[in-house]
């Protein structure tokens, strides 16, 4: 009951301003960069600081994208009943991601104050965004099937990946802005 509840905390955080995913489902970044922002506050006495969660969603879906494709091109040989081939192009992109998801691409990519790469409409409510890279990313998929289906070389696939890719980031960058 509410009435034995422990409130007593081991641990406190500055309080800082909030930070609001509105319509995307990107809570997993928001809570993890609001670790990392805490943890800064604490180092640096600083609670002004705003991270910016457009920048590492930029990364983050141009690195599934690129998981997708490769998973296209590994699984080309198989039917497109096969449970993976199905599995991938149902969902070849999603907002979705784990505390993890935060580590990896803070790792490989830093982050920035959301000064440098504010919020956008497509970043706030991401469901069109989504919904057009998903659907280009189908016709690429299928494009590489085929690829793989005449023989082509595995140089002259990669190439037509990168071109894909190519296409994605500026698909992000227009509705997200460019890192």
């Amino acid at each position: 009951t509410a009435g034995n509840l422990d409130a007593y905390f081991s641990v406190e955080t500055k309080k800082q301003s909030i930070t609001d995913q509105k319509s995307s489902g990107r809570c997993w970044m928001f809570s993890g960069l609001n670790v990392i922002r805490a943890d800064f506050a604490q180092k640096t006495d600083s609670l002004t600081i705003d991270l910016s969660q457009d920048y590492l969603f930029f990364w983050d879906q141009l690195e599934k994208a690129n998981l997708f494709l490769q998973g296209v091109i590994d699984c080309a040989d198989k039917p497109m009943e096969d449970e993976r081939v199905r599995f991938f192009f149902k969902a070849p992109l999603n907002d979705g991601g784990t505390f993890c998801g935060v580590a990896d691409l803070t790792s490989k990519y830093g982050f920035v104050p959301s000064s440098v790469m504010p919020e956008t409409f497509s970043s706030e409510n991401t469901a069109r965004m989504s919904s057009l890279i998903r659907s280009k990313l189908r016709e690429y998929g299928l494009q590489l099937r085929e690829m793989v289906s005449n023989g082509k070389k595995a140089a002259a696939i990669k190439a037509e990946k990168t071109k894909m890719l190519a296409t994605v980031y500026k698909m992000l960058a227009m509705t997200l802005g460019e890192p």
